[in-house]
């Protein structure tokens, strides 16, 4: 099944969303990349890996991607206030 592409409401760039273990949808670039550390499975849940666990992935061929607001220029318009990318003062 793949994940139908949308574009990211700041930057129009092309985002898919998958579904975090914790029900909660996180946006992802739509293309796979070299330096993506999250697998999306063919039931639209996304795994975040570690730096090692990625490398692995990558050895065997595996299609990681980025999340969205790592490469977003607008990425804390979205973020909830508090988080620690946020810029707000705690």
């Amino acid at each position: 099944m793949s994940k139908p592409i949308t574009t990211c409401r700041a930057c129009g760039a092309a985002i898919i969303f998958g579904r975090t273990n914790a029900g909660k949808a996180i946006p992802l670039d739509a293309e796979p990349s070299t330096d993506g550390n999250v697998i999306l499975d063919s039931d639209g849940m996304a795994f975040i890996l570690g730096r090692d666990a990625a490398t692995a992935e990558h050895a065997k061929g595996t299609e990681l991607r980025v999340a969205h607001f790592v490469t977003c220029p607008d990425a804390a318009r979205f973020r909830k206030r508090g988080h620690p990318n946020d810029g707000s003062v705690r």
